[in-house]
């Protein structure tokens, strides 16, 4: 987990809002990269609703919940995962869920079911 990351995270904004906060944050001396997964770019629109810490033996650093600014009653599960030293990446899971505490449950975390 990064704390420069979390010390970041806003509440109520898009992630399109929130990559720049993101990215002018530091991490031993060094400014952090953010690159947005290719799946996640068409879901940079939603609402930042959550987060959780993600889990302590993988990559991801936080599992967030965005809501659909089109349908209140959607979120997705999006990912902050580091991906190299500095390096962060948003991924996506794009599949809906009906509820804001679904994106935040235990499960895959989204960029980990991807293949390299």
């Amino acid at each position: 987990m990064s704390e420069a990351l979390g010390s970041a995270l806003s509440k109520g904004i898009s992630f399109a809002q929130l990559l720049p906060r993101l990215g002018a944050q530091a991490e031993a001396g060094r400014m952090l990269t953010l690159t947005v997964e290719e799946r996640a770019r068409p879901y940079v629109d939603h609402v930042v609703e959550g987060w959780t810490d993600g889990p302590p033996s993988s990559v991801v650093a936080y599992v967030l919940s965005g809501r659909d600014p089109e349908a209140d009653h959607k979120w997705r599960r999006f990912t902050l995962s580091r991906v190299a030293p500095w390096t962060y990446e948003l991924g996506v899971f794009p599949t809906p869920f009906n509820n804001s505490q679904d994106p935040l449950a235990p499960g895959v975390p989204p960029s980990s079911s991807r293949r390299r």
